[in-house]
């Protein structure tokens, strides 16, 4: 591997523990439509693709006929509510990202969530100063796992793809680095739809983002 010379992260399920307040406001939502709630659990499961997958894929689980555009609007007001109310950063990771960027690595953030609740969340958690790039499922790129926001965001930050650590948690993100040419660390407690950290085929596996801080800074 590249000297790592810029760190890309995901962010539901990577930097923040978000699972609670989706699932929150997934069951607010379905109350308005008359849809019992699914437990925050497989909620877990579903985070990754964007709300409207999310969305979709709640509504089969409850086997609803419901129109997804409508439960999927009612998601959105309900989440506008909530995020960045009870998400908390992972342990060690505003640490992390002060050791990163104290020695000057740029440092960007890629996820399917859509912008106005991406950035709302990262400054409601002190940590939106620290992206110089910030790439967001509705921002026109083809969203993970093609190549495409991954290689907007190392534009941004000015760094080549074999250059730049992509950190993940879902095979989203591993798909999504292979496609770009980036390297891809994996860390084993994120919302990877069920599957064992193992199965993603990352280059590494870290226990969190205080290890791979470790790593990089070596």
């Amino acid at each position: 591997m590249h000297p790592v010379r810029a760190i890309l992260f995901d962010l539901d399920g990577t930097l923040a523990d978000t699972a609670g307040e989706i699932a929150a406001a997934l069951e607010r939502a379905f109350a308005s439509l008359g849809l019992p709630a699914l437990p925050e659990a497989e909620v877990r499961e579903l985070i990754g693709r964007g709300v409207t997958a999310l969305v979709e894929r709640a509504l089969q689980r409850l086997g609803a006929t419901l129109h997804a555009d409508l439960a999927t609007e009612r998601f959105e007001h309900a989440y506008a509510q909530t995020v960045g109310t009870t998400a908390t950063l992972y342990p060690g990771a505003a640490a992390s990202l002060e050791r990163l960027a104290g020695v000057g690595l740029p440092l960007g953030v890629v996820t399917n969530k859509a912008r106005a609740f991406s950035v709302r969340l990262l400054e409601r958690l002190g940590v939106a100063h620290r992206f110089g790039a910030i790439i967001c499922g509705d921002d026109g790129w083809a969203r993970k796992p093609a190549a495409d926001m991954v290689l907007a965001a190392c534009r941004q930050l000015g760094s080549t793809p074999a250059a730049t650590l992509l950190l993940g948690d879902s095979a989203n993100d591993v798909l999504a680095a292979r496609a770009a040419g980036c390297p891809v660390w994996c860390v084993p407690y994120g919302y990877n739809e069920g599957l064992p950290v193992e199965s993603l085929g990352a280059d590494r596996i870290v226990a969190d983002l205080a290890e791979a801080a470790d790593r990089i800074l070596g």
